[in-house]
């Protein structure tokens, strides 16, 4: 019988099944976001202002892996597909990318995953590369929006054997991440299966809001797919939405409360009964805006009582 753990947060008990197997959740857990130069500043996707960097995000949680996503873009892309940004993001975050000054504040990370520049894959990835031997917490390299429709984000299987093999004459330790949506209404099904033994690691999305997909069936469903796509030794992890995103790029508001809530407890239910091997938590930057505030709240609770738990079991 797998025993189950019973965390209470913010009056709302949260039961979650935990394998005899699973290891230590503080270990299973990434933060996804921007490490910033000054703060407060203007940060990528955030309305506003943050208070929030990358690696204040982690020591919140109590862990120890970042998904680092500075260089996933430059100046030209920005202005180009973003024209509407606050300059300020070059300034305390993007000019930066890939620098000693922004990767010496995740020194303390167990593992940090480097994001590929949109439309400079193979040119920021033999960056990330020579970066990985002053900075050996560097793990490898992540590829947001894996040919998910935008042209700089296309790649084929040749493409990726290219990179990997430039990354790996100077690192031959590092590994290749990739971002997965989950198909929604009047989308087409992207299927990493010609990937399969190219990618270690690979992080599952769901972008727009639908209550079923959550439901344990449909979600454990999705997950044995996403391994049977990409194989055995793949780590599969779960991220997970704060901000809503999908009703419009300037919505200014989070996810629906109890929605946000059901796709977490979800997600760690998953982690712990080893469905999945681990979780990122949504984009950090939005943990000081005033609208978020409660969303936040409650799952630096929830995190933070589960780990409490997990290691007392």
């Amino acid at each position: 019988m797998i025993p189950r753990l019973r965390i209470l947060v913010a009056g709302t008990a949260v039961s979650l099944a935990v394998s005899a197997g699973a290891a230590d959740l503080r270990g299973r857990i990434a933060v996804w976001g921007y490490v910033l130069d000054n703060v407060p500043t203007a940060c990528p996707f955030v309305i506003g202002k943050t208070e929030f960097s990358l690696e204040r995000a982690a020591a919140e949680f109590g862990v120890r892996k970042a998904m680092y996503m500075n260089s996933c873009f430059n100046r030209d892309y920005i202005v180009k597909e973003f024209p509407d940004w606050d300059r300020e993001c070059f300034a305390n975050c993007i000019d930066n990318r890939l620098c000693d000054v922004q990767l010496e504040k995740l020194r303390g990370m167990d593992e940090v995953w480097c994001a590929t520049t949109h439309g400079k894959k193979l040119e920021s990835a033999v960056r990330i590369a020579e970066m990985s031997l002053r900075f050996p917490n560097i793990v490898g390299v992540n590829f947001d929006d894996f040919n998910n429709g935008n042209p700089a984000t296309k790649m084929s299987v040749a493409e990726l054997r290219e990179l990997k093999a430039r990354m790996h004459a100077i690192n031959p330790k590092l590994k290749v991440s990739v971002v997965s949506y989950v198909k929604d209404a009047n989308e087409s099904d992207f299927d990493l299966t010609p990937f399969r033994g190219e990618i270690d690691h690979v992080s599952r999305w769901k972008w727009v809001t639908e209550t079923n997909y959550w439901t344990k069936a449909n979600f454990r469903a999705d997950i044995a797919e996403l391994r049977r796509q990409v194989g055995p030794g793949v780590t599969v992890v779960q991220g997970l939405y704060l901000h809503d995103f999908a009703s419009d790029m300037k919505c200014p508001n989070p996810l629906p409360f109890d929605y946000f809530r059901l796709s977490v407890t979800t997600a760690l239910d998953a982690v712990a009964d080893g469905t999945l091997d681990g979780v990122i938590l949504p984009q950090v930057a939005w943990y000081s805006a005033p609208t978020h505030r409660r969303h936040y709240e409650w799952l630096r609770e929830a995190v933070r009582a589960f780990i409490r738990q997990e290691k007392n079991r």
